[in-house]
């Protein structure tokens, strides 16, 4: 049930249901979550279930043209469904301890990966979370599949008993619903012969694009699996397996940024990436960002008297020496410089921008003089609509500690422009 704290007056349902009220079901379907409220609200023909605040069970049929107009108590907002794995690469288990809680939640949720894109394994799933996927449509959904060999991606998810994945898969996509999917690739385990049967296997269930990302592995792995990162040859061997079958499932399947820049290989062009249906696993990224700046560059100030300093990992380097290449000589006075932090709170080979810690930009910065006038920082660094870093620190004490001005820029071309031009104003 969920208890009603406010009715909209202009909603469908008021005078009919009042604040004080407890949901039971809409239209013969039990209240589990925010989800069935949402379903409900795109119904035309309502029925609703309720108990009201004398205790007494009733129903009321609404005509809903347009919103119920329903406010629930938080406590109807999705819990995060905790995985049931034990991944042989699990980011989580290889997080230093003393960060916050929140880091430490390992969901496996069908919800949130319809709600906010967050990969699933499916191994948690009941015929009851299947059916009501299919039936409320929830598209698209992102799946780690790892592997379609049955042997090996229970081998990677660290379980001995799984449901088949692919009659899974195959379910959803006959009911309409959009499959994105995810390889996290481990050198020896699901690369080479593997890595090729994968992908010509989801191509066949119907799945509409898949990601392969290199592994991530952090210096905190005491105890656990003994795998290694991706080498430049691992890496190599990937991209060659990928893009030949790319050749002929064009815009089907891709590897991420970060396995071209361990390759040491260019990324590709913007056109390469279709419609960026896998850019959150940092595929495309590059030629995305690239695209922006040089679009929003015909908006922006032919003269422009600063100096800034734009911090990011590693792996961001080569890509923004780019920019600071197109930007200087496209904006008059403009001065650039990149500071490329290496990541020592998770360990030298996590080199992407959005692990990098304030701890580490600090002593990246320690006893230096910092000419520019602003520093840039991308969002990706900090917690969702947040100010604070992995490590804990706040934006307002790394300003404190580096005695400069800090601007937070999105992750897009635009964004990063405007930071660079109106940032300290």
């Amino acid at each position: 049930m969920a208890k009603v704290i406010r009715v909209d007056k202009h909603g469908a349902a008021c005078g009919k249901i009042k604040a004080g009220d407890d949901i039971v079901a809409f239209n013969g379907r039990d209240f589990e979550d925010i989800l069935d409220y949402i379903y409900a609200d795109s119904e035309q023909d309502v029925k609703i279930e309720f108990i009201d605040k004398k205790g007494l069970k009733k129903s009321v049929s609404v005509n809903n043209y347009d919103t119920l107009g329903l406010c629930f108590e938080d406590s109807v907002e999705i819990k995060p469904i905790q995985c049931r794995n034990n991944c042989i690469f699990c980011f989580v288990d290889q997080l230093p301890k003393g960060l916050r809680e929140s880091l430490y939640i390992k969901d496996d949720d069908y919800r949130l990966s319809f709600i906010s894109g967050t990969y699933i394994t499916c191994t948690n799933l009941s015929e009851k979370d299947i059916q009501r996927i299919i039936d409320y449509k929830l598209s698209p959904l992102y799946i780690s599949v790892h592997a379609t060999d049955d042997k090996i991606r229970k081998l990677m998810l660290g379980i001995k008993k799984s449901p088949p994945l692919e009659p899974i898969i195959k379910r959803f996509v006959c009911a309409g619903i959009t499959i994105h999917a995810q390889i996290v690739a481990v050198a020896g385990i699901n690369d080479k012969e593997t890595l090729e049967k994968s992908l010509l296997d989801l191509y066949e269930m119907g799945v509409k694009s898949v990601a392969v990302v290199p592994v991530g592995l952090t210096l905190h792995r005491e105890g656990l699996c003994g795998i290694k990162p991706l080498t430049a040859n691992d890496a190599l061997g990937i991209i060659e397996t990928v893009e030949k079958f790319y050749q002929s499932h064009k815009y089907f399947c891709f590897v991420s940024d970060e396995m071209y820049q361990i390759a040491g290989m260019e990324t590709k062009d913007y056109d390469y990436y279709g419609d960026f249906e896998q850019i959150e696993n940092g595929v495309g990224l590059t030629a995305k960002f690239l695209y922006e700046i040089n679009e929003s560059l015909e908006f922006a100030p032919k003269r422009l008297n600063k100096s800034i300093g734009i911090i990011t990992g590693k792996s961001g380097e080569k890509c923004l020496l780019k920019i600071k290449e197109i930007l200087e000589s496209r904006i008059e006075r403009l001065k650039i410089n990149i500071y490329a932090v290496e990541n020592n709170f998770f360990g030298k080979t996590v080199t992407v921008a959005g692990l990098i810690t304030a701890t580490d930009i600090i002593k990246h910065f320690d006893q230096k003089n910092i000419g520019e006038d602003m520093l840039i920082i991308p969002a990706a660094m900090l917690k969702e609509f947040e100010d604070v870093f992995l490590d804990g620190v706040s934006v307002r004490t790394l300003k404190k500690k580096l005695n400069k001005k800090i601007t937070v820029s999105p992750v897009t071309g635009e964004g990063f422009l405007d930071a660079i031009i109106n940032g300290d104003k």
